[in-house]
């Protein structure tokens, strides 16, 4: 959605509607609030985002406050996969505008995200030779036995001091518990603070699999890569700065963070428009059944982003 004012700044607000759950989850896990808490999937990752932003629009209209020349929240329906779907479209739109404030949950602490990792998947294949897991193994070349060597040496790739990490999560291995594996593929998170450190491992990965516990056997590797490091700037220190001057008008402060996770406003500062994370509502347990949002931040963090806007508005940095 657009809104069109009499300003001059252009005020991009981005958020995202799937969650990491299985169709079924909120039927199965319906939104309830207990003890303070607000429950249900994608409560605060990032339903609450969502909400904040219906609810921030709703007040400037109330206000009849028009002095932006224009505001855009833009929902993607597939960040949580990479944003496939809708990474042209936010590159394209966020060129348009002077500042993208991005809606992902508040830190827990009550923060905002000046810098994300970015994100991508490695992944190894290995081919084998089937044979008889009973009668003659010998004549096999087990695929998972290799593809599991592989992730046990590719798994050290990472890279503590520059943040980097390579997880395996995700292994596929044969389906016959009488028969000697001939295909076997491993596929791992990796998180990277730097894009230089992407490619590092895109080399090591083809380096280091050549090692082979496995004789005959063959491995290929490659990293797909996702959404792109969001580095911290003097520009996002700005608009840190503009925040924490608002939040101190209701007695708060915000815990300035960052965060590993990957988020559209990597794609955002990316084409270099000036940008802030983490707008949404506070809470915890990201990604998991137990995932809340504190019923108590609701209306400080509209209260936060709804002048924020304000601010931006007749003061955005370098305007």
């Amino acid at each position: 959605a657009t809104l069109k004012g009499s300003g001059k700044a252009k005020i991009l607000l981005m958020a995202h509607m799937d969650t990491v759950f299985k169709e079924g989850s909120a039927a199965a896990r319906p939104f309830h609030i207990k003890d303070g808490r607000a429950y249900g999937p994608g409560v605060m990752d990032d339903k609450g985002g969502i909400v904040a932003g219906l609810y921030a629009l709703k007040i400037l209209k109330k206000l009849d406050f028009k002095d932006y020349a224009q505001i855009t929240f833009l929902l993607d329906a597939s960040e949580e996969t990479g944003s496939a779907a809708a990474t042209a479209l936010i590159q394209q739109v966020a060129k348009q505008h002077d500042v993208t404030l991005n809606l992902e949950p508040g830190r827990p602490a009550d923060g905002l995200v000046i810098w994300r990792k970015g994100s991508a998947t490695a992944v190894v294949e290995v081919k084998g030779k089937a044979s008889h897991a009973g009668v003659a193994p010998e004549l096999g070349r087990n695929a998972a036995m290799e593809v599991a060597h592989q992730i046990l040496q590719l798994g050290k790739l990472g890279d503590a001091e520059k943040k980097t990490t390579i997880n395996f999560t995700v292994l596929n291995a044969g389906d016959r518990t009488n028969v000697i594996p001939d295909q076997a593929t491993a596929k791992a998170d990796v998180r990277a603070a730097v894009p230089e450190e992407f490619d590092r491992i895109e080399k090591d990965l083809a380096r280091v699999s050549a090692d082979k516990l496995i004789p005959d056997t063959q491995v290929t590797t490659r990293l797909e890569r996702g959404l792109p490091p969001m580095p911290q700037t003097p520009e996002t220190d700005k608009l840190v700065d503009i925040a924490q001057g608002i939040y101190g008008e209701i007695g708060r402060k915000l815990t300035i963070e960052g965060s590993g996770g990957a988020a559209d406003a990597s794609l955002s500062a990316g084409v270099g428009v000036p940008t802030l994370d983490g707008f949404g509502i506070v809470g915890g347990n990201i990604h998991t059944p137990e995932e809340y949002a504190e019923v108590d931040s609701v209306s400080p963090r509209i209260y936060l982003l709804t002048r924020m806007i304000m601010e931006l508005a007749t003061h955005t940095p370098g305007k």
